[in-house]
């Protein structure tokens, strides 16, 4: 069973009554490309911790599992990387029994900075729980495994959608929205390359990334999703989605 939590960008998937925090999209190390802006911003990635830890005690969870993004340089490792990650990490690693992460576009070379004890998935995700409660996870740059596919329960992040909003005077201002929508199995798995026999209904959900600094591009200014590889198949539609802010406000 998947839960959002209310007013955060974060998931609760209960399986066999253990409760695993889902969260995607953290760029650490943001900070240092805002400086370059000329923003002098504290170190967010603490605040992020801080969020994590009171979720983590709400809802007792005992396992972790970021899906992509953890670093927001691409590429290469640098400086900001080597200090910010580990030192999240191993935080993560006080609170919860087990951490697992599923690299992003942005985490080449991830595993250089990461802990020993953080599992490490393959780019195209991981299947989490058992049986019929199962949920696959990836982070939404690549296609998800076949398993994942085949669990009709798939969570993605990377895309990091926003709804545009108006006021009365032509205002304009962002907010981070939650994405849900159903996609044809046989079709995702056709797209994929997959040879699988599997048929039927899945249900999606695109995650807002953890990290409230990041940019996003307003859905409601598109026709279709056309952002990465599994929204931009003819499998999921934005005309059969629903969208939440935050708040759990449906704006559409």
């Amino acid at each position: 069973m998947l839960k959002i939590v209310p007013g955060d960008a974060a998931l609760i998937f209960s399986s066999s009554g253990e409760n695993t925090l889902l969260i995607s999209d953290l760029h650490l190390g943001l900070e240092k490309e805002l400086a370059k802006k000329g923003f002098r911003l504290p170190a967010y990635s603490v605040r992020m911790v801080e969020r994590v830890r009171n979720i983590a005690e709400k809802y007792s969870t005992k396992r972790l599992a970021v899906l992509g993004d953890v670093k927001h340089t691409v590429g290469k490792v640098e400086d900001i990387d080597w200090g910010v990650v580990p030192w999240f990490f191993d935080t993560m690693l006080d609170l919860f029994e087990a951490v697992e992460v599923v690299p992003g576009n942005h985490d080449g070379s991830i595993k250089t900075v990461l802990p020993p004890r953080i599992v490490l998935h393959p780019s195209h995700g991981a299947v989490l729980g058992s049986g019929r409660g199962r949920v696959g996870v990836s982070h939404g740059h690549a296609w998800p495994s076949e398993e994942a596919i085949s669990t009709k329960n798939l969570v993605i992040g990377h895309s990091h959608f926003t709804y545009e909003m108006r006021d009365a005077f032509g205002s304009r201002s962002r907010e981070a929205v939650w994405v849900t929508a159903g996609y044809d199995v046989a079709e995702l798995m056709e797209g994929a390359g997959y040879k699988s026999k599997a048929r039927g209904t899945g249900k999606l959900v695109v995650m807002p990334p953890f990290n409230r600094l990041v940019g996003g591009q307003p859905i409601n200014r598109s026709k279709s999703f056309e952002f990465g590889p599994v929204l931009s198949s003819r499998s999921v539609r934005l005309e059969d989605s629903d969208i939440f802010l935050l708040d759990g406000t449906r704006v559409t």
